[in-house]
């Protein structure tokens, strides 16, 4: 699915269900007010980090951001670093 507005949470239940989960149970986690706290929480302590786009991976506390990091990524995990 392309140009989905995943900020609707029907519409990410819909992507959700194409990939085989139960959209009834997507939409009502989406819309619980504790899911959504958590989310809050995590996207504060995200920032917190420095984290400021996506993909964005910390290995042993390195940061590494977006997919054409990933060719280093798996270097610093098969040498322990650089």
């Amino acid at each position: 699915m392309n140009d989905v507005n995943i900020s609707n949470p029907s519409d990410t239940a819909a992507v959700a269900a194409s990939l085989g989960f139960d959209a009834a149970e997507v939409e009502a986690a989406l819309n619980d007010p504790a899911v959504k706290e958590k989310l809050k929480t995590e996207v504060d302590a995200a920032i917190g980090r420095g984290v400021f786009g996506s993909p964005f991976v910390f290995v042993d506390g390195e940061p590494f951001w977006g997919f054409d990091r990933f060719d280093q990524i798996e270097r610093w995990l098969a040498t322990g670093g650089f």
